[in-house]
Order: C-alpha cells, then structure tokens, then sequence
C-alpha cells in the first residue's frame, strides 16, 4: 500500500471511530436527553461551576469548587461559553467535539500501526462505552481527561530524548493535570520517556529533559494542594479521602473481562508467553490470583465497591463471604493477557506502558470509590493500544470483527439502558456533606426538549 493510500485510509478511521461516539452522543444532545448518571452529574455539580465561572469571568475563583477535580475542564468551557455561547445545547456540544478527537486520535494511533481497518475496530469498545459516550453529550471532565491521557503517553511513546520531546510530554502532563489532578501518574510515563537512554544524549542531559518535562505539572498540583489544603477542594475532604484495596483486583478484573474483545490481536502473545516463557505466565497467573484473593471482593456499597460490573456481581455466592470467584477467573486472565502483550513489546515501550499501567492502578487504589468509570475507558484505551503494538500477525478479519462487535454491542446496550430512564431533577441539591451552612446553587437549564430522555425503540421505530 502506498503512503498516500495509507494516509486516506488512517484518515477515514479516525473519522469514523469520531463519528461512532458523536454523532449518538450530538443526536442525545439535541433530542435534551437528560438522564443518566452523566447528566445527573453535570446537573448537580458541574455546570453549576461553569456557569459560575462564566458570571465572574475572567476573574476565577477555584479555592472550594463544586467539583473533586481541578478545574480545567470548567475553566474551558466557560471560556468558551463567554467567546462563543454559553447555552446548554452548545456546551453540550463542546464535549462531543472533545469526544470526537479522543476517538479519532486513538483510531489514527492504531491504524498508523495496525491498518485502518484496525484502527477503526480497535476503537470501537471505546465509543461503546457508557462512560464515554455519556461524557461526550453531557458537561463532564471525563473526557478531556481520557483525550490528554492517551496524549500524555503516547507522546511518551513517540519521543526520541530530544528537549521537543520533552516539552510536549511535559505540556500534555501539564494540561493533564490541570483537567484532573489524580492523573498525576502520568508523570512515571514522562519521567521514564525522557530519562531512557538515546545514545545521543548524556544522562546529565537526559535529567534536565526529565525535570523540566515533570516540574510544571508537579508544581501545578502542589499549588492545588497548598490552596485546598489537601488533594481535593475542602468541601469533598470528608467524602473522597482514603483508599480501596479491592481496586487494583477490580482493575484487573475489567482487563480479564474487556480483554476479550481484543483477544484475536493478544492471542499470539498468550500463546508465546506459554511456550517460551511459562514461568512469566504462572507468575503473572499467581498475581492474579494474590489480587483477586488477598482484598475482600463483594459488592459492598459502604466500602465503595458498587456500580458498573460490581451490581451483577452481587448475584454470585461468594468464597468464605468475602471473595467473588469471577475475580480468582478473571483477575489471572487480565494479568496473562497484559503480560504477554507488554512481553512482546521492545524495552522502551514496555517500560512505559508497564509504569503507565502501575501507576494509574496505584492512583485509582487511593480514593475511596472504586467505580468502573474510573476505571473503564483506561482499560479499553490500554488494550487497544496494546493490541495495536504486538508485533506478529492477528487472527482473520471475521474473528477481529466479531470479537469488537460482540464487545461494542454489549457496551452500546449499558450505554442505551442507562440513559433511557427518567430525566434528573435540575433544582436538585449537591449532598449535604458538600455544602457550607447555608449554602445553596440554582437550577441550570438543560436543552429544551419534549422529550428529556432517550426514545424507547418502540417510539424510536415509530416515527
């Protein structure tokens, strides 16, 4: 294939894996479907600090927001609501565009890599997923942050050791950082980027590269954190502060189970992995297992563990009252299948794929609430660019595309079962542990709409 046909053809991947994720989530916007967990979100907590930011623009003051993040985000749209439009419909639209280019940059990631075809099926459980679509149609941080994410470290894949590389792996870090403060993981990836050895630099360079690349994000969150007096705005100390041992089974419980769908690009790895290097196999295997084993894993919602996967769960008897078996399946699965993919890989990228790994796990494991839509787009993000990196011939295009349609099906019907229920209430309160005395926000209008919720398919057949 010649480079041009090439270049068209990564092209109409990247714009048809942004169409996958826009166009239903432009189609709810405009319809002012407004259910779901997403819109509940945006309803109570999130437009109220846009919108606040819009009235006192361009002085801002982020000393307590309404948010557990840095205010990024929110700083961005109400840019963009006093330069452009501050209605609801826009706003909304201002997150399908931002879902648009997470799912075009992570299709032209891939289909530079794997093809187009590829590209497009590797980046479809993304689109699917009910933590991104509803991202994409309501006012959420969720994903700008998923979009500098994948930036960040595939910027850290890309880079040579050069002091360019460098300042875009430290820019990506910084406006990381600034969207969401737990993403401070990022910076092992960038470090690791820029202190591997080139041949062309020395180490005293390659320092200097590295500090100058992790420093400003550093001191961005030091600023955060001196001004909140800890690692979230004072309003949310009391609620989101500590830590959840079962993350990290859960985790690997979501690559064991997602990783599925991208079995027919792993399965050579796996297979290596257990003729040449069984040891590895058996010890990623008994990781699992430690993981699964060692924190209780049952749905609990006092103890964070509820939502997504962790609802059906709750049907499964449980070992000795505390161990979900799925876990002691899936958590070795998800383990082997990481392990062989990142086994395949050369030093540097495995290295940083591995730190990336590590670190997002580490920086999930120290919040209270272990949810899936913390965790879900990463790991669908991580398998992708993994199954796009291994180096050896995939199965048949049938199988690849089975498997991704299966997956994507499955994820497009959680996404459609959850924004399908009853519209929020707008006039609703945040909770009371996140108000001052007294304290009270307005009401901010949705899309004006007949309809505030998602067409039932027999409706939708109808018209």
């Amino acid at each position: 294939m010649s480079g041009r046909s090439r270049d068209a053809g990564t092209a109409l991947a990247m714009a048809a894996a942004a169409a996958a994720v826009s166009v239903p989530a432009a189609w709810m916007a405009l319809a002012g479907c407004d259910a779901g967990r997403a819109a509940w979100d945006a309803a109570v907590y999130h437009e109220r600090v846009i919108h606040g930011f819009i009235e006192s623009f361009p002085r801002i003051d982020a000393s307590d927001p309404l948010t557990t993040t840095t205010p990024g985000y929110h700083l961005l749209a109400a840019s963009f609501g006093v330069a452009i439009s501050d209605e609801p419909l826009a706003l909304r639209l201002l997150g399908v565009a931002i879902a648009g280019a997470l799912l075009g940059l992570v299709a032209g990631w891939c289909a530079r890599r794997r093809g187009a075809i590829d590209g497009l099926l590797l980046a479809l459980p993304l689109a699917a997923s009910p933590y991104v679509l509803g991202a994409a149609s309501w006012n959420v941080p969720d994903d700008l942050g998923w979009l500098l994410v994948a930036t960040t470290v595939g910027a850290c894949l890309r880079s040579r050791g050069t002091a360019r590389d460098a300042t875009r792996c430290g820019a990506a870090l910084l406006a990381l950082v600034l969207v969401r403060q737990v993403h401070a993981w990022a910076a092992a990836p960038v470090a690791l980027a820029c202190l591997w050895p080139d041949g062309r630099t020395t180490r005293r360079v390659r320092m200097l590269h590295a500090a100058g690349a992790v420093l400003p994000a550093a001191a961005a969150v030091a600023a955060f954190v001196a001004a909140w007096r800890g690692l979230v705005p004072p309003r949310f100390q009391s609620d989101v502060s500590g830590w959840n041992p079962a993350t990290p089974a859960f985790i690997a419980l979501q690559f064991g189970a997602f990783g599925l769908a991208f079995l027919p690009w792993l399965w050579p790895a796996i297979r290596e992995l257990w003729l040449r290097h069984r040891g590895l196999l058996l010890a990623s295997a008994a990781a699992g297992l430690a993981l699964a084993a060692l924190p209780s894993t049952t749905t609990d919602q006092a103890a964070g563990r509820y939502s997504g996967f962790w609802g059906p769960l709750a049907t499964v008897p449980t070992v000795l009252g505390r161990t979900n078996p799925a876990f002691l399946l899936a958590c070795p699965a998800g383990m082997v299948a990481g392990g062989a993919a990142l086994r395949q890989l050369e030093p540097r990228p495995a290295w940083i794929l591995a730190a990336s790994l590590l670190g997002f796990t580490l920086a999930m494991t120290a919040t209270t609430y272990s949810w899936q839509r913390y965790h879900e787009p990463f790991v669908l993000l991580a398998l992708a660019g993994l199954a796009a990196m291994q180096p050896g011939a995939a199965a048949r295009l049938r199988e690849r595309a089975a498997c991704i349609a299966l997956a994507a099906a499955a994820l497009a019907a959680a996404s459609w079962k959850s924004f399908s229920g009853p519209p929020v209430d707008r006039s609703e309160q945040p909770s009371a542990r996140h108000l001052h005395p007294g304290e009270r926000f307005p009401a901010i209008p949705g899309v004006r709409s007949q309809s505030n919720t998602v067409p039932s398919a027999a409706a939708a057949g109808g018209q």
